[in-house]
């Protein structure tokens, strides 16, 4: 069954229709809903996108701290809903309404990749484990278990490779299957605190790896052999000090890296870096959200977020459409931190924002 026929299928059995890791320290926990936000006109105004039809009737995920926002490679209307010790949540209507991943319930969940050959063939990690569905997350089955106490921190499936998928763990490690998670292997070890891992869908076998803190890696052969990019952003002061790396979804080779630094921008793969001039200052904020426009990359759109140690947060929205030479600035519809934002792939004027709160330490 599709991903569609078992959503309305779903929706006809209800009653009724109705944001790397990311550490806050120790700011006070602001007010105000969280989960997810919806703009259609280009951040102008936003809205909530959380509701959450059950057999009890409509509820809201505003109570969900989101820890990101993951899209479908093959659908552009599915979104898939990362959050923090509450479970994995799914839109297969561009956030309008969501589904609970039930297997998932109460988990932290870090990390997940779409099979870009197989829409309904999902692996998701809540650090200790790699789970897959291959039923549109009706069914879920374990296909990893970290014994080590390392956890799984992303999951990456290849373009090029049907059934090939990479994990990095947070110690350095990185996994390989090649039969979609059924067997694993370890292809490379880093003495670096990972944090990020992405497979290139325009260039087949390129890897990119972040670490916390800690540099830029590339692979250009499927993991066999890597490259450091990290001498190129050192002449960007705390550059490495890592919040996101978005790659470009239709521009061959470009990269946005986001750091303590601010927004840098490659087009040859991370061999080099030009700094997008901002109106925060260099180091004044943190940027935990970012997206570019798939079919204009000189349209970009990221959120400010000043942690206070014993006030609440303060977040502010920015976009250019020039590429950073003017930017605009509008406030955000609720006062918790937005730590996730996509753009919808072909209905480029609609936005997605996901906001949490602080962890209680």
């Amino acid at each position: 069954m599709s991903k569609k026929l078992f959503f309305l299928s779903t929706l006809a059995i209800l009653s009724t229709l109705g944001a790397g890791c990311v550490g806050f320290g120790g700011s006070s926990a602001p007010a105000g809903p969280m989960g997810v936000f919806r703009s259609t006109d280009k951040g102008d105004s936003w809205q909530q996108s959380n509701v959450f039809p059950t057999t009890q009737g409509v509820k809201s995920l505003a109570g969900v701290k989101v820890y990101r926002i993951f899209t479908d490679p093959s659908d552009p209307n599915a979104l898939y809903l990362a959050t923090r010790g509450q479970g994995l949540y799914y839109s297969y209507d561009k956030g309008s309404s969501w589904q609970v991943a039930a297997a998932m319930q109460g988990r932290y969940i870090y990390a997940l990749a779409v099979d870009p050959t197989d829409k309904c063939t999902i692996l998701v990690s809540d650090g200790a484990n790699i789970f897959r569905t291959n039923d549109c997350s009706r069914t879920w089955k374990t296909v990893y278990t970290e014994q080590r106490g390392q956890r799984i921190v992303a999951l990456g499936f290849d373009y090029s490779k049907r059934a090939t998928v990479y994990a990095a763990l947070f110690g350095g490690q990185i996994l390989e299957s090649l039969n979609g998670g059924d067997g694993w292997r370890a292809i490379k070890t880093f003495k670096a605190n990972l944090q990020f891992l992405a497979t290139d869908p325009l260039t087949p076998g390129r890897i990119y790896v972040a670490g916390a803190d800690s540099g830029f890696i590339r692979s250009d052969d499927g993991g066999r052999t890597w490259v450091s990019l990290s001498r190129s952003l050192q002449s960007f002061n705390e550059s490495l000090y890592f919040y996101r790396l978005v790659l470009h979804p239709s521009k061959k080779n470009t990269l946005y890296w986001i750091s303590k630094y601010g927004i840098l921008y490659s087009e040859d793969a991370g061999d080099s870096w030009t700094d997008v001039k901002l109106l925060s200052p260099p180091g004044s904020v943190s940027i935990y959200a970012f997206a570019v426009n798939p079919s204009n990359a000189k349209e970009m759109y990221y959120v400010g977020t000043v942690l206070g140690e014993n006030t609440a947060s303060r977040s502010t929205f920015y976009k250019t459409t020039d590429g950073g030479n003017n930017w605009v600035t509008k406030k955000l519809p609720t006062n918790t931190i937005p730590v996730s934002m996509v753009i919808h792939p072909t209905e480029t004027g609609t936005l997605f924002m996901g906001f949490t709160i602080p962890d209680k330490k």
